[in-house]
This record gives C-alpha cells, structure tokens and sequence, in this order.
C-alpha cells in the first residue's frame, strides 16, 4: 500500500455510503468487454444532468450494457470520487472531472493517460480542445495543448454573455465587446427603467468568473505558469485595474452580490429583472425553460466581451487501477461519448457539445464554437482547493465593500504566494 493509500485508509474507514458499489458482474478474472452487463458512473446535479441522463439511455439502447447512474451535489461529486481514488476502491469506472479539480486528478495520477488505454489514440481534431483541459505536462504540471491525454471533454461550458435581447432591441444597444460598454448598457437600462438591474455577479464564487476579466486585461494569477514562475501576480495594475472593472460589474447588480453564486443568477436572471451576465454555456437550459423562466425566447447569446471566455468544462477520465475489462468498457463508452454523432444527439437534446462539426441553430452552441480558438484554462492547479478557499471570500469582501482594494490584493498575494509554496511551485 502506498503512504498516500495508507493516510487515505486511517482517515477514510469506510466510503460514504451514497457511493455505487463496484459492479459484481465485471469482477470476473477472465471477463472481457464483451461479458460485461453494467457500468457505474457518477453525475453531478448541474442544468445539464437532464440532458446527460438521455443520452446514457440512448448507450443503453443501444449497447445492452446498464448504466448505474449516480448524481451528486457539486462538492460532494469531488469528495466521492476523491475518497475512491485514494482508497482505490474503483467504485466508478470513469471519474467526471470538473475544470477546477483536472490538477488534482492528473498530477496525482488519479486518472490514467489515455494512450496506456489505447496506444493508437489520438485527438479527434473536431474534439475541441478547450486550451488542452484533457491534456497533462508533467514536467510543468500544467495542463497545456503539447500534454499528454488524461481525459475527453464531454460537457463544453465557457462563458458567455447572456443578456436581454428585447430590451437591447427596445433602447437600441450595441452588443458591448468590452466591460465598460456592459457597464454603460447597464446603467442606461437601469435609468430608462427596463429593468431593475443592469448586471448580475456571482459574488459568492466570484473567482472563476473574474479570471475573464483579468485575462482580457492582458493580466494572470501567476508570474508565468509555462516558464515555471509561479510567484502570484496580484499585485499588478493589470490585476487590480481588473479587480475594479469586475467591481463595476457588480455596484450596477443587485446588492449584496457576495451572497450571489449560480443558482441565484440563473433565478435573477429567469426572473426578468436584470439585464444582462456573464454565465457559462449550460446555464442557457434553465434560461430557455418556459416552465421556469420569465424571460425564454428573450435571451441573447454572444461571445465574451473582452474575447477571453473561461473554460468551465467537464471532463471524463479512465481511474488508474481499474481492472482491465473495465478499463477497456469505460474507454469505449468514453469515445462514444465524444463521437460526432453522440454529440450531435446530445445537442438535439439540449446538451452542450463539446465538438466543432455538431450542426445546431442554438446559439448557446453556435457561441462555443465561434469562441473555441480564444478559450483560456479556467484554475486547473493542483491547489486549486486551497486557492479558492483564499480568492473567493477575499474578492467577495471587496466585492461588498468591506474590504478596499488594497488590503484585497495584499492579502491575496500574501496567501496565494505560502500556497503555491505549500504545494511544491514555488521555493
């Protein structure tokens, strides 16, 4: 047992017990692909789980083979699966990856490259890349378009900017492609009384959606991640010119915005009272939703202002340490997954692809795909956990005005910097 499996053993006694058990049908010594009946995966509880859920009953049909589906809340997904890998239980056979946490499982080997799976794989080039969230450099532990495959895309988000098409039309605004013009759209709105908010921020996780316009701002979280800087670069007139934009945003939005995440933005803005924000690609279902939304039919759909949408992707990875048959059943449900006519069912059914070549007259897609070539990496580090435990609360203090700009970006460079430390980047 290796000293990571032995501090996992005596912290962890047991899996939580919402954890699918290991199919009894595929434990057989001699099973191939072939022998197997049931494949278990996890799902999280997200705006996009309906249309996952339609196209694993599609496999289903289609194959014979029975999916043991298993939806978690967002944090607890990562906790399940976490607890799975160190413990090596292989409760799963294949681990669904947010952005955020593709750091964690690639440097710590919790998922296998794909080409120790298949040695003839390669990247399909209608695949889109989302700036290499599939691919790992171990030398750099960096994601990066050179890395080697860790894992496939399969649920596409990256910003985009939703806002009222109606109103835009009724006041004559320009579509802005810079955040003052979203500022100015908002404050006209506001005055004319078409809506009660210009803006809506997601002041309560605020540091996946700032890193948009920090990145428009020519800035970055760290010195240079590919160089092997990792000294944190808060404390920079890109970064706090940023800081101040992305304020702005929020003074034209409702107040409190530190107690705003993405359940309640989707609600503003299904409500009609706000005017416009920056939200990722799937949250366009609930938007369209006649059933829960005010305002269906009446959203517009454009690329990020600033050009520099975050991805927010979901990725699917094979577990090391899965048993051969396994291994070779996940990856097959893996590239059928991505393939284009699977993607392209998943867009007819409202999902969000994660190919170039799906044919679809939704904008919400028709934006993913005009913004392919600009989408940068969301925080796929590592400490990605521990960096957020510091942003979030710090920007949403400033965010709400109790914290000045100053004591913001000291603290935040102060803390980013013994993280980076912590975890080995940065001597």
């Amino acid at each position: 047992m290796t000293r990571r499996r032995r501090r996992a053993a005596v912290l962890l006694t047991t899996l939580v017990a919402a954890a699918p058990a290991a199919s009894c049908s595929s434990t057989g010594p001699n099973a191939s692909p072939g022998d197997l009946t049931e494949l278990n995966l996890s799902a999280v509880e997200a705006p996009w789980l309906g249309a996952y859920q339609d196209i694993i009953a599609e496999y289903e049909a289609e194959t014979g083979i029975e999916v043991n589906l298993t939806s978690f809340p967002f944090d607890g997904l990562m906790t399940q699966q976490a607890n799975a890998a160190q413990i090596g239980s292989n409760a799963f056979d294949l681990f669904l990856i947010n952005e955020q946490w593709v750091g964690l499982f690639y440097d710590n080997q919790w998922v296998q490259p794909l080409t120790d799976v298949d040695p003839d794989f390669s990247w399909d080039p209608d695949l889109i890349e989302f700036d290499g969230v599939g691919r790992w450099d171990t030398g750099t532990r960096t994601t990066a378009l050179d890395g080697d495959p860790y894992a496939l895309p399969i649920n596409g988000n990256i910003h985009e900017f939703m806002y009222r098409a109606d109103v835009y039309q009724q006041l004559g605004l320009r579509v802005p492609t810079d955040w003052d013009e979203v500022v100015a759209n908002a404050e006209r709105a506001v005055a004319d009384g078409a809506v009660d908010e210009g803006y809506v921020a997601r002041g309560k996780t605020p540091t996946y959606d700032f890193s948009a316009v920090l990145f428009s701002y020519g800035g970055s979280w760290f010195t240079d991640e590919a160089g092997g800087d990792w000294t944190p670069a808060i404390d920079t007139d890109e970064f706090r010119a940023a800081l101040e934009q992305f304020k702005a945003l929020a003074d034209v939005g409702p107040p409190a915005p530190q107690t705003i995440a993405q359940a309640e933005a989707i609600s503003l803005m299904q409500g009609g009272t706000v005017l416009q924000s920056a939200l990722v690609t799937a949250n366009a279902a609930p938007l369209e939703d006649p059933n829960a939304s005010h305002v269906a039919g009446r959203i517009g759909y454009a690329v990020l202002p600033g050009r520099t949408p975050v991805s927010g992707t979901w990725v699917l990875g094979v577990p090391t340490g899965l048993p051969e048959e396994r291994t070779q059943l996940a990856y097959d449900f893996l590239t059928w997954l991505t393939s284009k006519d699977t993607m392209q069912a998943w867009a007819d059914n409202g999902g969000v692809t994660t190919r170039s070549d799906v044919v679809s007259d939704r904008p919400d897609l028709r934006v993913i795909i005009e913004s392919a070539d600009d989408v940068r990496g969301g925080l796929r580090y590592p400490f990605t956990p521990a960096m957020l435990d510091i942003t979030d609360p710090v920007i949403s203090q400033y965010l709400a005005g109790s914290m000045s700009l100053d004591d913001a970006v000291h603290e935040m460079q102060d803390a980013l910097t013994e993280v980076v430390t912590d975890a080995g980047f940065l001597e």
